[in-house]
């Protein structure tokens, strides 16, 4: 292994010791999945082997080259060196490029979570992406220094596509390749009208928890609907109705469904907001309190396969990807 020229911390080289010798053999690749050949295959990272004898030694190499921190020169080296493969510099940096799908479902796969939860009706399934985005600090950092755009497949119960980004990039669905039947649930950092026009393009549906402020709406007719006297209309506690969104000169027929939140969470969900207005020096409005005793969904499924109770079960179900 060649040496560094910059310090490297402990555990760091700790990590690229158990890629040389009889460890990996032994302890790493017994854990990867079973079909890690056939999905470099799939995925095109490893079609001709030119130098490489199998996927192990190709994962074995990128491995390499993330925790060692080196060059594609040194990677080549140390490869030549402990009889991995022989081939360049540039080889390798082609390998790493067309590894990047491969390497997406290896991640996901790793991350496995438990089987399709049994309340999904299998005449109805489609892939389920639960969509959010996290904060990551770096060392020094301002502790918003990366995001991390995950989209988690409910069915699968694993990563199905990861995206990182700057502190400059919002979240937005534009961040993700979006299929021809998958339903998007995603809280209100991605409840706008754009979300809808982007899944809606791409032949897929939204679950989207909205506020009535950022997201307008309108009646059939083109006039507005006014979300707050709708929800202090006396009336039951679980409510739904059709409405309209555009954007981008494009209507887009949406359901608008409205849960009354229990009186327990109504009132910590009052106080958080009370604290986060406190804490940027605001004054909290009386109708963000008035929102807080409910849960608002806006969503394109056909109503016809999905009820009101099902769609807001299955926005309750992101709770998947917040653990995560």
């Amino acid at each position: 292994m060649p040496s560094q020229t910059h310090p490297t911390n402990a555990p760091t080289l700790v990590q690229l010791s158990q890629l040389t010798g009889d460890t990996w053999a032994r302890e790493l690749v017994p854990r990867l999945p079973a079909d890690l050949a056939a999905q470099a295959r799939t995925h095109q990272a490893l079609q001709r082997r030119r130098g490489l004898l199998q996927s192990t030694d190709l994962l074995r190499g990128l491995l390499a080259y993330v925790l060692g921190a080196m060059s594609f020169r040194q990677l080549g080296a140390w490869a030549v060196l402990i009889g991995l493969a022989d081939i360049s510099d540039t080889a390798w940096r082609k390998r790493l490029l067309r590894a990047s799908a491969w390497l997406l479902w290896l991640l996901g796969a790793l991350l496995a979570g438990p089987p399709a939860p049994a309340w999904l009706p299998a005449s109805r399934r489609h892939r389920i992406l639960l969509i959010d985005a996290t904060k990551l600090a770096q060392p020094g950092g301002t502790g918003d220094d990366w995001r991390l755009h995950t989209a988690y497949d409910l069915e699968a119960g694993r990563m199905a596509q990861v995206r990182g980004t700057d502190r400059h990039t919002g979240a937005h669905l534009g961040h993700f390749a979006l299929q021809p039947g998958d339903i998007v649930v995603a809280d209100n950092g991605y409840g706008y009208r754009r979300s809808v026009a982007t899944a809606s393009q791409q032949q897929a549906a939204v679950v989207l928890r909205i506020t009535p402020a950022t997201f307008p709406l309108a009646r059939v007719a083109g006039t507005p609907f006014r979300g707050l006297p709708w929800l202090r209309r006396r009336g039951p506690a679980f409510r739904r109705v059709t409405v309209w969104c555009r954007w981008a000169r494009q209507r887009y027929a949406v359901r608008l469904i409205a849960a009354r939140v229990p009186p327990a969470a109504v009132r910590a969900a009052q106080q958080r907001r009370r604290r986060r207005a406190q804490k940027h020096g605001r004054q909290v409005q009386a109708t963000t309190l008035s929102l807080a005793a409910w849960v608002l969904l806006i969503t394109t499924l056909d109503a016809t396969a999905w009820t009101d109770a099902e769609v807001l079960r299955l926005y309750r179900a992101r709770w998947q990807v917040e653990m995560l």
